[in-house]
């Protein structure tokens, strides 16, 4: 074979290799020029501008439910009252920080039952979820103590998942005041039939035609202070539920020594009765928050029983004071005092440290409860303070009204 011959044969080769490579080249460039029109040119005019509507909605809707969740997340680790945010194995995905101090150690990834150890309300949280239906119940859980909660549940669809939020409002008020309405009434009723009882039996004994004249006057006497015992008791409760309805008032100012003037006048026989010693410190610009039959009644009640209960000879003191934007106000003896088991208890209703002793002196059991009913209704606190053989002080602290504040310098 000739050179020329080998030459035409190269030549034709790269030929043949340069029209394929050209062919492919152009395959391409009709392929994507087909695709450009397609998209530049469609079949319907719209199809391009719905495209990028869907596209657009798709990117709102997406950014709508991210707002939505960073919302949520921040309303339930924000809100007031413990609020739980489980998922659809109940266990906790959520927790307001409220529910993180309140409740007994609730962790994330914990579950409902687990954290809570209530299966009412991990059953109630499994219906809600599979019905997807809002539900109610009062529980009562570990926090701080066992209390009664009412839980509010709320499930709803997250994507595919279920899950439900879970409120936790403290009912301790609300169901305990049934329990507190039904005590009370017993009581009362325990209360009234005693003195009732011994007026009956009084009664009888001076029915009797042979009853001498020194046991009639010792009968009568008895049943004088029954009588009077009995209307006092009336009186206190009468008192008490004009307190909780809202009906007496508790707004006002009264000067301090003229509402201690007005019990003292009551009071000064009992305290030469039981050898007792009364002193006031009351600085004269100082005065009550509070009218003066409330005043009244709260310095009455505090002295009352402390010229009681102190002991034969004691000593006791009424002080008073201002202290920032609030007037305090302080009983002390340096009498018996009270055992620390009792103390705790003293403000509550028909409590009494020793029952015999406070029957024989004519106590209703309602001195104190009283005493922190009105302080508490005027917006402040009482406390007790006491050791045996030392003495008890009881300290009231009132709120001043914006008026009666001392001016900002």
């Amino acid at each position: 074979m000739s050179g020329l011959t080998i030459i035409l044969l190269v030549f034709v080769a790269a030929l043949l290799l340069a029209i394929l490579v050209l062919s492919a080249v152009l395959l391409r460039l009709l392929k994507e020029r087909s695709g450009l029109i397609a998209v530049l040119d469609p079949p319907h005019p719209d199809q391009l501008l719905e495209t990028a509507r869907r596209q657009h909605e798709a990117a709102a809707t997406a950014e709508k439910c991210e707002l939505a969740e960073r919302r949520l997340r921040q309303f339930v680790l924000n809100s007031p009252m413990p609020v739980l945010l489980i998922n659809q194995s109940r266990s906790i995905v959520g927790l307001s920080s409220s529910a993180e101090e309140e409740l007994d150690q609730p962790r994330i990834n914990r579950g409902l039952l687990e954290t809570l150890e209530n299966h009412e309300l991990d059953d109630a949280a499994a219906d809600a979820i599979a019905s997807l239906k809002p539900a109610e119940l009062t529980v009562r859980l570990y926090a701080k103590g066992r209390r009664p909660y009412l839980a509010q549940l709320f499930p709803f669809r997250n994507g595919r998942q279920r899950e439900c939020l879970i409120f936790l409002k403290n009912a301790a008020a609300t169901v305990d005041f049934g329990e507190l309405r039904s005590q009370f009434a017993a009581t009362v009723s325990h209360e009234l039939r005693t003195p009732l009882a011994g007026i009956r039996a009084l009664v009888e004994s001076l029915r009797d035609p042979d009853i001498n004249r020194e046991d009639a006057g010792r009968f009568l006497d008895r049943l004088d202070h029954e009588t009077s015992r009995l209307g006092q008791l009336i009186d206190d409760i009468l008192f008490l539920s004009s307190l909780e309805s809202g009906r007496a008032e508790i707004q006002g100012s009264s000067p301090a020594q003229a509402a201690l003037d007005r019990v003292m006048e009551k009071l000064t026989p009992l305290a030469e009765r039981f050898d007792v010693k009364v002193s006031a410190e009351l600085p004269a610009e100082i005065e009550i928050p509070l009218p003066e039959r409330m005043a009244a009644t709260v310095l009455g009640n505090l002295l009352e029983n402390a010229i009681k209960y102190s002991g034969r000879g004691s000593l006791v003191s009424v002080k008073a004071g201002r202290e920032n934007s609030s007037v305090w106000v302080a009983v002390k003896d340096d009498g018996i005092g009270i055992d620390p088991e009792h103390l705790p208890h003293i403000f509550e209703r028909f409590y009494r440290v020793d029952k015999s002793r406070s029957r024989h002196l004519g106590g209703t059991g309602l001195g104190l409860s009283i005493v922190k009913h009105v302080v508490e209704s005027a917006g402040g606190e009482v406390e007790a303070d006491s050791r045996e053989g030392f003495g008890t002080e009881i300290t009231i602290r009132l709120p001043l009204t914006p008026d009666k504040e001392s001016p900002e310098i």
